[in-house]
């Protein structure tokens, strides 16, 4: 599933894309891989105050744990 399709309120999203877009243009695997800490925080913080339902929250990991091994084997390519 894309950030696109799914059903959450406006305000998520964004955050979600800007985290997204932190992980493609991240220059290294370190770097990758503390955004990739961004979004677990974020992923957290949505689950303790009920932001979205955790249907919603499982996707949005899948979301960013697709785009974070998308950037990492990109990156190991470059090496």
């Amino acid at each position: 599933m894309a950030l696109e399709d799914m059903t959450i309120p406006a305000e998520i999203r964004r955050e979600a894309a800007d985290i997204i877009a932190r992980i493609e243009h991240a220059t290294g695997m370190l770097d990758a891989s503390m955004v990739g800490g961004v979004a677990e925080g974020f992923l957290i913080a949505l689950r303790c105050v009920n932001a979205i339902t955790a249907k919603d929250i499982d996707q949005l990991e899948r979301v960013f744990a697709d785009a974070t091994d998308e950037k990492m084997v990109s990156l190991r390519k470059s090496n």
